[in-house]
Order: structure tokens, then C-alpha cells, then sequence
């Protein structure tokens, strides 16, 4: 087995960002977690690990026997995928890279086995679903399964459980398990240190991309030091920003629900996603929405963002207007904050964190609109209760995952929308950024006028405010429908 270590490396991440000092050494029996908060290096310590960065000081070795899977690797296979999508020239869905092709690759004989790896990973059904029509969660599965379907001798798992329903991340943990057990070498890079699993024999803590404490996992786990550098406590601030009135709405009439579905549909390929299902959402309810990957949460989502043609083949109204009536879909995102890793997979282009929330205002990716002194001064506060002032002008192409996902958080919240729409906010978050985002969400939805529908994998991930739950059950007939059809519920936790 290669010999893998790094004797005070420094390593370039981006122009302006490198990973100093670096020392590790991973013994052939030893899986490590790699742990720190949002932009403290781990993404990039792991592209080290796998030799992605350039080496600019230092001694170090690694193999190349190696797969690492990551949000921004998924990324960049879906942005591929939607760069080929030939729907628009064929008149009909595309359903471009089946699952079993993307994984096989030119591998065929390997079929066997790949079957027996998605009955052990629950996704025999899905095999021949074109990839970019997978829930973010199967999409992970699906990645991680071609990884281990190499067998490498060195396993680099970015925030594997992020986006997965509890069931999916048991299997996962029983999966990442098996294969340490077989000999291949386990790296975690975690945010929440709730998810060290067993196997896992040692800890790195990485702060400001140094890596300021390492060793056993008894010995970090049991550290002052450590408790002492990840400590924080949010403190709610006395007033959210204010609004920019030349961006606010007119008021609903009064008793205007704001979402009602009755018997929606929505398939692809003749494949029920959503089957019969009845929603309505009356004024100051928030709601938190539940069901398993693949369940049709994210669509059930964009059919109320704007981003589903098929919603006007359905029995739908958004603030008391009809779907297909004549509305503007323009007038309908002025109502709206929308916060979703699809939505993080699109806002590609350059610009930098002040622009991206400015851009919030106008419903907009990037910036096409004249924007005023107020609303920079309004982008900036947001940016301040969320602890991002200080990347104020900095690119938000090269920001972590994890900070992207404030900034966006920032954007959807600017404008202080009739409705906020939150799927999986929290993913890609450290444990320090998920308590700030979630006291903060709390706070706009106990103190504003927002209502929130939120989707979450994660019961510890609780919101008070939140007193609805609409959970997506199978369908007869196929596909998933709402409990209850969508009326009041205990509390979600």
C-alpha cells in the first residue's frame, strides 16, 4: 500500500488562498476526519490528498490510486450534463447520462457488480434515470457508488451525508465502514463532528487552512483545545435590516393562502414524481416539507418558485393567481427567496458576494439593473449578521462550498419575501455557521412577514417557528403524495 504524507506543505488553492504548513501522515490502518468550519481548507486538503493542488514547499507522498467525491466535483458532472441536454432540439425530455452508463462507463462487464452495490446502497430503481433528473441525494449516492466501484486504496469523501434521508445515510455509514474494513484507506471532510463514524481512528482540525490540531480520535475528541476553538454562540440581533421600499410587494387581501394545490401531478419519462397530491399554505403558517431522497421534495419546490413548466398543467394557485392565468412569472419571484443546491449549481457566473446579494432584489443571476446606495447598505447588514462582511468584494466562485451557501442565504433573505423558500439551507454548513443560519431563520420567521417552507434531512436541524409539517408519502399508482393532503400537522420535531 502507498506510503501517503505531507511534511510542511504549502500548497496553491487560488491566487489570493493556499493551504500553509501542512503535516499529515496516514498510517496504512488508520481513516482520518478531516474537521473545521466553513473556509478553514478542508475541500482543498482533500484535493492535496488526492494530488489535485500545486505543491509549492514541502516533502510529501501520496497515490494515485485514489477517488475523491465532492458538492463541487457533482457540480461539475451535472454542469457538463446540462451543457449537452439536446431537450430543446429534440422537442421532448433528454434523458441524456443514464445512472448505470455514468457509473460503468466503458466498464460493461462490471454490471454485475455494480447491481449488487445498488441493492447495498438502496438504488436498484434508478439505474436507468437519466443522472440529471436525480434528487441531490440519490445524486451523491450515485457518485459515491462509481467511487468505490474503482476500489482505490484511498477513499476522500467531502460531506457525504449532507442531502441524504436518515435511512440513506445509515447505509452509507454501514457502506464507508465495509470499505475500510476491506483495506482501503477512509479520509472524511466533515462539518459536523456528529458524523465521525466508528471506523474512524484519527482527527485533523483545520483553521484559516493550517491544521492546527491532529491525532487519535479519543485524544482530539477529548481536547480543551478543541472544544475551545470551535466554540461559538450566536447572539440574535436586535432588528432585522430593514427593507428597501422601492422592492416591496403589494399586501394580499386578507385570508389569501399563499400556495394551494389540488391533485398535482408531475411525471418525466411516464415516471409519477408527484401523484394526487393537495397542498394549501394560509397566511402565517410555516412549513417544514419531509420524505425520502427521491420523494419530489425539490420539485414540489419549483412548482412555487417558477422553475416547473408543469405546474401549468396543474391545479395551482401562488398568492391567490391562478398557474397559467396570465400572471408574470416575474411578479411572482418579487414574492419570493429562494435557497436550494440547484439553485447553487446555477449562480455560475463572475461576480462578486456584494453582487450576488444586491442581485437577490432583482430575482436575478449576476447583475443587469442599476442598483442603489440603500440596497448595497441593506446586502452589506445581511452580510454582517451572517458573518460574511469581510468578503464583501471577494469573487464568490472562490469561496468554500459552505460560505457560498451563506452568501445565498444572504440573497434570498434581502429582500424579506412574502415567502422563503429553504431546501436543505443548512447543507455544506458547519456546526458553528448551522446554528447562526437556523437561530436567524427563526428570528425572520418569528419577527418579519416571511413565511418559510423548509426542507431538511437532519431532525436535529429544528427551527421553531416551523409548528407545519407536510410529509410525502408513496402513491398509489406510483410516485409520492402528501399525508393528511397537506393539512395542519403536530409540530415538525
Amino acid at each position: 500500500m502507498s506510503e501517503i504524507f505531507f511534511d510542511r506543505v504549502t500548497a496553491v488553492i487560488h491566487d489570493t488562498a493556499r493551504l500553509e504548513d501542512i503535516s499529515l501522515r496516514l498510517g496504512p490502518e488508520e481513516h482520518w476526519a478531516i474537521v473545521g468550519a466553513n473556509g478553514s481548507g478542508k475541500t482543498a486538503l482533500g484535493n492535496l490528498l488526492c494530488g489535485g493542488l500545486e505543491v509549492i514547499s514541502g516533502t510529501y507522498s501520496t497515490t494515485d490510486k485514489n477517488e475523491y467525491v465532492s458538492f463541487e466535483k457533482i457540480d461539475r458532472i451535472l454542469e457538463l450534463e446540462r451543457y449537452n441536454d439536446d431537450s430543446d432540439f429534440l422537442g421532448f425530455a433528454d434523458q441524456g447520462t443514464r445512472v448505470s452508463a455514468f457509473i460503468l462507463g466503458e466498464d460493461a462487464a462490471a454490471g454485475p457488480r455494480l447491481l449488487a452495490l445498488a441493492r447495498e446502497m438502496g438504488f436498484t430503481k434508478i439505474l436507468d434515470r437519466g443522472i440529471k433528473f436525480l434528487s441531490t441525494g440519490e445524486m451523491r449516492k450515485v457518485v459515491i457508488c462509481k467511487a468505490l466501484m474503482q476500489e482505490p486504496e484511498l477513499l476522500v469523501l467531502d460531506e457525504p451525508f449532507d442531502g441524504l434521508d436518515l435511512e440513506s445515510c445509515a447505509l452509507l455509514k454501514t457502506l464507508i465502514g465495509n470499505a475500510a474494513d476491506k483495506g482501503i484507506r477512509v479520509v472524511l471532510l466533515l462539518n459536523r463532528f456528529s458524523e465521525i463514524i466508528p471506523e474512524i481512528t484519527h482527527i485533523a482540525y483545520l483553521k484559516d487552512c493550517r491544521v492546527l490540531l491532529s491525532g487519535t480520535r479519543d485524544l482530539l475528541l477529548a481536547s480543551e483545545a478543541l472544544r475551545r476553538f470551535h466554540a461559538f454562540h450566536y447572539t440574535l440581533p436586535p432588528r432585522l435590516p430593514e427593507v428597501d421600499s422601492s422592492c416591496t410587494t403589494s399586501a394580499l387581501p386578507a385570508q389569501t393562502p399563499l400556495i394551494e394545490m389540488k391533485g398535482v401531478v408531475v411525471r418525466y419519462d411516464g415516471r409519477f414524481i408527484l401523484n394526487r397530491l393537495d397542498w394549501t399554505v394560509r397566511p402565517g403558517e410555516h412549513w417544514k416539507i419531509t420524505g425520502p431522497n427521491g420523494a419530489g421534495k425539490s420539485t414540489l419546490l419549483s412548482l412555487v418558485s417558477g422553475d416547473n413548466t408543469q405546474a401549468y398543467a396543474n391545479d395551482i394557485r401562488l398568492f391567490g393567481i391562478k398557474k397559467g392565468s396570465g400572471e408574470s412569472v416575474w411578479e411572482i419571484k418579487k414574492r419570493i427567496g429562494l435557497v436550494s443546491t440547484s439553485f447553487q449549481q446555477e449562480y455560475r457566473v463572475g461576480a462578486t458576494v456584494k453582487v450576488v446579494v444586491i442581485s437577490g432584489f432583482f430575482d436575478s443571476i449576476g447583475m443587469y439593473h442599476p442598483y442603489s446606495v440603500r440596497q448595497q447598505e441593506i446586502a452589506l447588514d445581511w452580510l454582517k449578521m451572517l458573518h460574511m462582511e469581510k468578503h464583501l468584494e471577494t469573487p464568490f466562485r472562490n469561496l468554500s462550498y459552505g460560505e457560498q451557501r451563506l452568501v445565498l442565504l444572504a440573497r434570498a433573505m434581502v429582500k424579506q419575501p412574502d415567502l422563503l423558500i429553504l431546501d436543505e439551507p443548512c447543507q455544506g454548513l458547519d456546526d458553528i455557521n448551522r446554528e447562526m443560519v437556523l437561530k436567524l431563520i427563526d428570528h425572520l420567521g418569528k419577527t418579519g412577514t416571511t413565511q418559510i417552507l423548509y426542507v431538511t434531512h437532519h431532525p436535529e436541524d429544528h427551527i421553531p417557528c416551523i409548528n407545519n409539517i407536510l410529509e410525502l408519502v408513496p402513491a398509489d399508482g406510483g410516485g409520492y403524495t402528501s399525508r393528511r393532503d397537506g393539512r395542519r400537522s403536530p409540530a415538525a420535531d
